[in-house]
């Protein structure tokens, strides 16, 4: 009777329809879930790709390796991946979002599918992985009013959506005992949708304007990772991991269309005149260089701690030879994980608890203030049943942020949000041979 065997196939069909299940059901019903004005600048709201692991944890991934999960930021981890095993990952994110002004409030809820990955050896040194990621999102919708002497009102509306892509694939290289790294390649799809409108509510022989503006993204995109990993004692690990991006020139395709029109009705704008169109019209996008620094102090996967320091150019950023006015990011990260007793006959002895947080100094700067934001996570890992009596470490994921980015002062926007992040994560043995007949 070959039932390890039979069992880890058994499983991983299992999985694999649980994940596929949750991937087009999350993502039929919620494609984009966005809503930031501040998306309407650069690419968007950029996604922090990452497993729910370390999200738990404060969102550090620098020196992060474990054989259990998939850590895309930093491709030299994936050498820590078993020989004999497969890992698999899945996750769906739900957030309420609160935009707050001076004078107004609006909360907004949604979810989507976070990611989709998968991670396999290939050699003894060589260690693999693909999947599907979110990397950046639009949505917004803004309306003001202005009051003219001459035209009275004057209705300026903003709108926009859409957003960046990424298919993978990464491949992690171990040289030597103590040393990895490793390169992934993304090919990058999307596109980003903005609208702009001036009318005049007031003046029915003022012709209004409407601009269409569409930005494609087709094209290979590389990071690069590296990672020290060595025993401290007998007991105690330190990995300390350094990534780098550099800044690649992205090949685009943009379409604009301006008409005038006289007014709306049903919410359909009476046209008027084409001003200006251009279809497909190529060129590139700078997406910029950028680095990270990070380490990770574990004993035996029963406790760590970590920290993150990222830093990315966005100062160079450019679309179509125009910038948008960005400033370089820097990010901080700290986080760790305890597990109470591995062994214990209790469960919830047996559950990894995470807790960390972060503080980001992002790439807008509006009215002469960087728009900075916090973040204060928790999280844990529940193992699934059985998991332990066959040496997986199987388990559902679930984290949850809490955080703030903007402030109110300059009449900007104020955003709080709570984000919960729910999945599998997927390891399991693989090639067996048979032991009982």
């Amino acid at each position: 009777m070959n039932t390890m065997q039979n069992f880890s196939l058994k499983t991983f069909i299992f999985y694999l329809l649980v994940v596929f299940f949750i991937a087009t059901n999350t993502e039929s019903s919620a494609q984009n879930n966005m809503s930031s004005p501040y998306s309407a600048l650069g690419l968007g709201n950029l996604y922090n790709n990452n497993n729910i692991r370390n999200k738990g944890m404060g969102n550090i991934s620098t020196g992060m390796r474990d054989y259990f999960t998939i850590n895309v930021n930093n491709p030299a981890s994936y050498t820590a991946f078993d020989s004999t095993s497969f890992v698999f990952e899945a996750g769906v994110v739900g957030h309420n979002t609160q935009l707050k002004t001076d004078e107004l409030s609006e909360t907004i809820t949604g979810a989507t599918l976070s990611h989709l990955l998968f991670g396999f050896p290939i050699t003894n040194w060589w260690r693999s992985s693909f999947g599907l990621l979110p990397y950046s999102g639009v949505g917004y919708s803004v309306t003001d009013i202005d009051v003219n002497d001459n035209f009275g009102q004057i209705k300026y509306f903003f709108e926009g959506d859409g957003g960046i892509n990424r298919v993978y694939w990464g491949n992690g290289f171990k040289p030597t005992q103590f040393l990895s790294f490793g390169i992934n390649a993304s090919y990058m799809f999307g596109s980003i949708n903005k609208i702009q409108k001036v009318s005049f509510p007031d003046s029915t022989n003022v012709l209004s304007t409407r601009i269409d503006d569409k930005v494609t993204i087709n094209d290979i995109y590389l990071d690069f990772g590296v990672q020290l990993h060595m025993p401290l004692n007998e007991k105690i690990d330190l990995t300390v991991g350094v990534t780098y991006n550099p800044k690649i020139d992205m090949q685009a395709k943009k379409s604009y269309l301006s008409r005038t029109y006289l007014g709306t009705i049903n919410g359909i704008d009476l046209v008027q005149d084409t001003v200006n169109y251009q279809e497909n019209v190529p060129g590139s996008i700078v997406f910029p260089d950028g680095f990270g620094l990070g380490f990770n102090i574990s004993k035996s996967y029963d406790w760590s701690f970590g920290a993150d320091y990222k830093f990315n150019n966005w100062s160079g950023y450019e679309s179509f030879g125009l910038s948008d006015s960005l400033v370089n990011s820097h990010t901080f990260n700290l986080g760790g994980s305890i597990i109470p007793d591995r062994n214990s006959f209790s469960y919830f002895k047996r559950v990894e608890y995470r807790l960390g947080g972060h503080y980001d100094m992002s790439f807008l700067k509006l009215r002469d203030e960087q728009i900075n934001g916090f973040g204060i996570t928790f999280g844990a890992g529940l193992p699934l049943r059985g998991a332990s009596l066959r040496r997986s470490k199987s388990m559902l994921n679930f984290a949850v942020e809490y955080g703030r980015r903007g402030m109110l002062k300059n009449g900007l926007i104020q955003e709080n949000y709570i984000n919960v992040h729910l999945g599998l994560s997927i390891s399991e043995w693989w090639f067996f041979k048979k032991r009982y007949n």
